[in-house]
């Protein structure tokens, strides 16, 4: 229990470093190899970060706080709050992360549903807006033609998820 005590202080303080990559890796760190008490002790720096204005540190955090409700469900309305701000973000990295917690929230507990469908207006105003803008708005993301297709991918499993068990929610 020492040793996990020294590796939780060691990330904790990775975490809280000025450089953006060490953060990056205290966060993958975590995610990857962390028990269920790390995450418990940990829970709430990695929600801090996700309100960081770095887009970098926010994608690392989103995905982090998705490995760790899938190891620790109890906590995972501990992040819910934080949801809102990655898919509300321009930044495709972060806005991809924030699909992917979301969707494995609502896979965990599905009676988040009615409570998340407010961002369906969300989702689907970014979805045609990379459909419609084509290669010019974000050439970095384009694959063949098609802007960013695994973002429209991740947003229409989230849609669908949404929209299970609601007609007003399909439409």
């Amino acid at each position: 229990t020492e040793v996990l005590m020294l590796v939780t202080n060691s990330v904790k303080n990775d975490m809280s470093h000025d450089n953006q990559y060490i953060n990056g890796l205290a966060l993958c760190a975590l995610g990857n190899i962390a028990n269920a008490e790390m995450c418990r002790a940990l829970a709430r720096e990695v929600e801090k970060m996700m309100s960081s204005t770095n887009p970098y540190i926010k994608k690392k955090a989103a995905l982090c706080a998705m490995r760790i409700v899938r190891k620790v469900e109890e906590i995972e309305d501990k992040f819910n709050g934080r949801v809102a701000s990655l898919l509300e973000d321009r930044n495709h990295g972060v806005l991809i992360s924030g699909c992917s917690l979301l969707t494995t929230l609502l896979e965990i507990n599905p009676d988040y549903i009615p409570e998340f469908r407010r961002h369906i207006h969300t989702l689907v105003r970014c979805l045609r807006n990379m459909v419609t803008s084509g290669y010019a708005n974000a050439a970095e993301y384009d694959i063949a033609g098609i802007t960013d297709p695994f973002l429209q991918a991740k947003i229409l499993r989230l849609l669908r998820l949404l929209g299970t068990g609601s007609v007003d929610a399909s439409d």
